[in-house]
């Protein structure tokens, strides 16, 4: 079994050749006959499109969540096409769908270890399930059947589907540490797109498409790789609440540096809701370590107590966050939100508290006025009303509880600062894209890993390896 592993990635190189010259050929062949009906720029984007699809096929099958989150975050979903059968399945959940396939083929069992009991991860998957079961329900009931279907689908890939596979610990094991990374370097890079007050890299590729920029704010808000502020102030807010759980938890150097560049990445967003959700995400991880069991390093508590004060103190002075509180975007931003409120409540009580179908609160919201809900859980409200809504929020409770019955306090600090913040704008009920980061974020939580520990090996390279003559003994 091991000597076939070996040659399975032995293989793997020649296998992506052989692919490589396939498609050539391919290219050759097609390129010519099609170009004058469809367009060269139609026909290379398919070829592409298959070639990725190949390549997901031959990468290892653990890391593929871990692509898609890093798809996620440099490739902007301005970038990417919208409209038909992406607008239900973007892009990036496709490699979701595609690492689920792989899971689920039938494969050789191996003998594996018992696992200790986890009632909150089966409490997370039964949520699911009545969520799923209620959605259904609401669906039958839709006031726009393509908008209902449509989210059903990207919710139930991205977020559902991964909830079926078994063990993940080595997809979570990537996922932390690409979250982290990107937390890192994109978080230092929107700080200094805060100082230069434009985007050098990303925005030369909007300019060069022809898209609209988005400042249009009393101040400059950095946005990075996302192509919004608010996309880029949840990535953040979520790579720091990751991060200084982590750190506090188990003394990561790396953990404490995509702390600090996350969190400054965030603060060039000027994003308010983000901002309180990184706080409260942090307050959450700093009770919940000190009341853990365990030995505690209390020069951490201290030193993290201290960076608090200093944040807060800083943030009254930072001229951007004062300049955008007294403007009268600002005021006008609150106003919407009140008015959100009342529209929500009165939308949710037309359906009768059960939902007018997934995806489409900004359809009954509208019958009221014209204000954007700039609230996910409002959003969730209206769609698919208040039972939807707290399966929605069971499940990911029960998920934070079995991350912290693991002791992984940043995987259950990463889901309260992802729980809040959407909390602030318009991301889960109409914002497909997004529910990608709530999947990895399940993933993270309910198959818990360290950072200092090694990827865990496949089942059948540790079944092999165990079974492997001893040194110093003769075969008998």
């Amino acid at each position: 079994m091991f000597n076939s592993t070996q040659r399975r990635l032995r293989s793997t190189p020649v296998a992506i050749v052989v692919l490589a010259a396939v498609f050539v050929l391919v290219a050759s062949a097609v390129l010519p006959r099609f170009i004058p009906t469809l367009g060269i720029t139609v026909i290379l984007l398919a070829l592409l499109g298959v070639a990725a699809v190949l390549i997901l096929f031959l990468l290892p099958v653990h890391i593929l969540p871990a692509v898609a989150l890093v798809a996620f975050a440099l490739i902007p979903s301005r970038l990417l096409p919208q409209d038909g059968p992406i607008g239900a399945l973007p892009i990036t959940t496709m490699i979701i769908v595609i690492w689920a396939l792989r899971r689920l083929l039938p494969a050789k069992k191996d003998a594996r270890t018992a696992t200790p009991p986890a009632p909150f991860r089966s409490a997370t998957r039964y949520f699911a399930l009545l969520f799923l079961i209620w959605t259904l329900f609401t669906l039958a009931r839709t006031t726009d059947l393509q908008a209902s279907l449509g989210w059903m689908i990207s919710f139930s890939a991205a977020v559902l589907l991964p909830l079926c596979i078994g063990a993940s610990t080595r997809e979570a094991y990537w996922i932390r540490r690409a979250w982290l990374l990107l937390g890192a370097w994109l978080g230092a890079y929107a700080l200094l797109e805060g100082l230069l007050r434009f985007n050098p890299i990303w925005g030369g590729f909007f300019t060069a498409l022809g898209l609209t920029d988005h400042q249009h704010w009393s101040v400059y808000r950095a946005d990075a790789s996302f192509g919004h502020p608010l996309f880029a102030a949840l990535f953040f807010a979520v790579a720091c609440a990751l991060a200084v759980g982590i750190w506090l938890q188990e003394s990561s150097k790396p953990a404490l540096a995509a702390a600090v560049f996350s969190g400054l990445g965030l603060v060039a967003t000027v994003s308010r809701g983000a901002l309180l959700s990184a706080a409260i995400a942090i307050g959450f991880a700093y009770t919940v370590s000190l009341v853990l069991r365990g030995d505690k390093r209390w020069g951490k508590f201290a030193l993290l107590a201290v960076f608090i004060v200093a944040a807060v103190v800083g943030l009254f002075q930072f001229d951007a966050f004062t300049a955008r509180n007294n403007s009268l975007e600002a005021e006008l931003s609150s106003q919407a939100r009140d008015l959100g409120v009342w529209v929500s409540l009165q939308a949710a009580n037309l359906t009768g508290w059960i939902g007018s179908g997934p995806g489409t609160s900004g359809i009954t919201g509208r019958l009221f006025d014209d204000v954007t809900i700039e609230n996910s859980m409002l959003q969730l409200l209206i769609s698919i009303g208040l039972p939807g809504l707290a399966l929605f929020l069971l499940m990911i409770g029960s998920a934070i509880a079995h991350a912290l019955s693991r002791r992984a306090v940043g995987a259950a600090a990463a889901l309260v600062a992802y729980s809040v913040c959407i909390a602030g704008f318009n991301a889960i009920d109409a914002l497909r894209p997004m529910h990608l980061l709530l999947g990895c974020l399940l993933i993270l939580a309910l198959n818990p890993t360290r950072e200092d520990a090694a990827p865990p090996l496949e089942p059948a390279v540790r079944h092999a390896l165990s079974a492997r003559p001893k040194r110093g003994y003769a075969r008998l």
